[in-house]
């Protein structure tokens, strides 16, 4: 967890200095409902380009935790995709998934959101 947080703060230092009024605008994400919302963001939005760097980032970190942590044999997939995904496709998934699973919105983290939605979109074998 602590890793997440480490890459999701990169990501924001890094947005933020590129959109430092927008990045401003932008608070704490503590729920899955909360990164719903940001990764949510109308493209006419004026925080939108902030808010889709920290949504894509912190895909990014969510995804690169999970394969690390199963590269080797002490923890098992939660999700397993047949082919390679992209972040877009993270954050489709998730938007899709957020629609009916509203009792996950307020009580968990982001990362478990993420993964409760890819793991329902790509489930692994025998789980």
């Amino acid at each position: 967890m602590r890793s997440i947080r480490y890459a999701v703060l990169l990501a924001t230092i890094v947005a933020s200095t590129q959109l430092p009024a927008e990045a401003a605008k932008i608070k704490q994400i503590d729920t899955t409902g909360e990164f719903v919302a940001l990764c949510s963001v109308n493209a006419d939005d004026p925080v939108y380009n902030a808010a889709m760097s920290f949504c894509l980032g912190y895909i990014d970190a969510v995804m690169d935790y999970h394969q690390a942590l199963t590269a080797g044999d002490k923890y098992q997939p939660i999700a397993c995709p047949d082919t390679e995904i992209t972040r877009q496709q993270v954050v489709a998934t998730l938007l899709e998934w957020s629609k009916n699973n509203a009792q996950y919105l307020e009580s968990e983290t982001p990362v478990h959101g993420v993964m409760r939605a890819a793991a329902d979109k790509w489930p692994c074998p025998g789980q």
